[in-house]
């Protein structure tokens, strides 16, 4: 059973570790190309549920059950979809945009606790932490598909790392899957041997 299932499955692995390592290359080289790529290929995702759940509203409506949210919510994830597909470039700014905003808010609010409260524990390090937070918030707001481009890199790192890991895992598996076939080979190589002698 354990030859079985190894055999089966350590291509599996080199396989995912190869399609970690094509996106890694694909973030370095073309990282803003990337990055609407996933955005498009997201907005197909949200608007295929989005179609789903519209055909279980009506589905729901002929039942004579409650559809009235369920069709609201599938409207706006097929407009969304739409919108995450065509207009890829805007919805990453978008996107980007909102975490720098929110970002910098929580850092500015941040801010005004820590110096309404005169005695708070690890005062300096969490002032670091508010300006960290709103210079990150602004960074991101200034140009953010430019950020989108380096939160892409750094994602491409990460697969990179990973798919290396998982082709090695992968090929390792192998061999210990071609080890197993040797011994069991070898095995039946000494029964027959001494059935032949009996």
């Amino acid at each position: 059973m354990e030859l079985v299932k190894i055999k089966s499955n350590w291509w599996s692995f080199s396989l995912s570790g190869l399609i970690a390592i094509i996106y890694a290359l694909m973030a370095f080289l073309v990282p803003g190309e990337t990055a609407q790529i996933i955005v498009k290929a997201s907005g197909i995702v949200v608007g295929l549920i989005g179609i789903i759940c519209l055909l279980f509203a009506l589905r729901r409506k002929k039942k004579m059950m409650p559809w009235g949210m369920l069709l609201f919510e599938s409207i706006v994830m097929i407009v969304l979809g739409i919108v995450a597909f065509f207009w890829s470039a805007a919805t990453i700014n978008l996107i980007i945009f909102a975490i720098g905003l929110w970002s910098a808010i929580i850092g500015l609010f941040m801010l005004i606790v820590i110096f309404s409260i005169k005695d708070l524990v690890n005062r300096g390090f969490y002032i670091i932490s508010a300006i960290l937070s709103l210079l990150f918030g602004v960074l991101l707001m200034i140009n953010p598909f430019e950020s989108a481009k380096v939160f892409v890199i750094i994602s491409g790192i990460i697969a990179m790392f990973f798919g290396v890991i998982m082709m090695m895992f992968g090929f390792a598996v192998r061999k210990h899957n071609a080890t197993l076939i040797a011994k069991v080979v070898e095995e039946d190589v000494e029964k027959s041997a001494e059935q032949k002698q009996e």
